[in-house]
């Protein structure tokens, strides 16, 4: 009669851990279900991306203070190139006048 004491008692553990089992698959499957929502998943990726840019920021930030020189080369290269054009025309039109001026000149 023991062994079938101890057979019941064991067939009942397993029917709770079954249904311990199944509990948690439910919990879970609920959880993943929620987080999977596309609002949550957008929601993450923002905080994510905005954690990243801040990261990035200060990064940046402290290679900035750490070699100021080389930023300043950088940004005047970068002032020279975009100004490019426009100083390219100022020239062009400044000699323009000075060949003009210097024309009228001979002439006179």
């Amino acid at each position: 009669m023991t062994q079938k004491n101890d057979d019941i008692f064991k067939l009942r553990n397993l029917a709770i851990q079954k249904e311990q089992a199944r509990q948690n698959v439910k919990s879970d499957l609920s959880k993943t279900r929620e987080r999977l929502r596309p609002s949550n998943l957008i929601q993450e990726a923002k905080y994510k991306a905005i954690e990243k840019v801040q990261k990035t920021g200060e990064t940046a930030l402290q290679g900035v203070k750490d070699n100021p020189g080389k930023v300043a080369t950088v940004a005047a290269a970068a002032a020279l190139l975009a100004l490019r054009k426009p100083v390219t025309n100022y020239l062009a039109n400044r000699s323009a006048d000075n060949d003009g001026a210097a024309k009228h000149d001979a002439e006179e």
